[in-house]
């Protein structure tokens, strides 16, 4: 290779090392910050190739939707309840030049970020009772106007950050571990007294039942009995009356009939008498021999 030919091969590889120290890409879903020596030198917000000078870098930032969770945050109420909030926070970096004179770095930006929306979720919420939290109170849409003033609150705190704060929402409100074992066992106390409540008034309609139905066993027994002895009172009437008739045709065979029933009634296999032979009651046994 000529002295000339390796100039040139020098030259091309010299620049083609310039141009890819130069060159840089931004992807659709970033946005860049060039930098000289750490000193913000300008902001690249539009997709594809870019150029820069070879000592200057380049710091990315997110351009799209980002979310934040953070731990749950203890929030005194109006009616001096503590609630422990579970948020989480949709945010935009629209100035990557303030992120980065404020904080450095996205996660710098954002912690300082979760601060803010942390010290309005206390401050909006502090105005208002548990039960206006929890429920809504007597406003059907006083939650959504929660989360809107604190977004709007919390936005307004962050625009020397270079964010948007999008939307703010809470995922549950908890009372603390303390206050909920106090607020259980109240509930139970409560159960227990409702408990108490039913089982004393089903013991009172039991017993009403239970009268009722000793009443009307009473009053059932006492009328079939009635109605017994009518039966039986007229049964003994037909019954003297036919004995009557009976005598009155054959006194002789009445009077046998009748013995013979008192021999049967009165008298068994193991049935011993001590009785005159010429008792009145052998009379017809006397008749007998005769």
């Amino acid at each position: 290779m000529s002295p000339k030919q390796t100039l040139i091969a020098i030259v091309a590889v010299a620049v083609a090392t310039i141009i890819g120290m130069s060159a840089f890409v931004v992807d659709q879903r970033e946005q860049a910050l060039v930098l000289q020596f750490g000193n913000p030198k300008d902001v690249v917000k539009e997709a594809g190739l870019h150029f820069k000078l070879p000592w200057q870098s380049v710091e990315t930032f997110d351009s799209r939707l980002l979310e934040n969770d953070v731990p749950p945050n203890e929030v005194i109420t109006k009616d001096k309840k503590s609630i422990l909030v579970d948020n989480y926070a949709r945010w935009r970096i629209t100035d990557p030049l303030k992120v980065y004179q404020v904080a450095r770095t996205q996660t710098g930006v954002a912690a300082r970020m979760d601060d803010v929306v942390r010290g309005k979720v206390r401050e909006v919420l502090g105005q208002h009772t548990l039960h206006e939290i929890v429920s809504g109170g007597d406003k059907e849409n006083l939650r959504a106007e929660l989360m809107q003033s604190i977004r709007d609150r919390a936005d307004e705190g962050v625009q020397e950050y270079g964010i948007t704060v999008v939307d703010v929402r809470i995922k549950r409100a908890d009372l603390p571990q303390e206050n909920s074992e106090a607020v259980f066992q109240r509930m139970k106390a409560e159960r227990n007294r409702i408990a108490k409540e039913y089982r004393s008034e089903g013991e009172e309609a039991a017993k009403e039942i239970r009268a009722t139905a000793e009443k009307t066993q009473k009053t059932v027994l006492a009328e079939a009995y009635k109605e017994s002895e009518i039966i039986r009172g007229k049964a003994d009437a037909l019954t003297t009356a036919i004995y009557a008739k009976a005598f009155e045709k054959d006194r002789q065979f009445y009077a046998f009939t009748r013995s013979l029933e008192a021999y049967r009634k009165s008298i068994d296999e193991n049935t011993r008498l001590v009785i005159s032979p010429d008792s009145e009651f052998f009379n017809f046994f006397q008749q007998s021999r005769k």
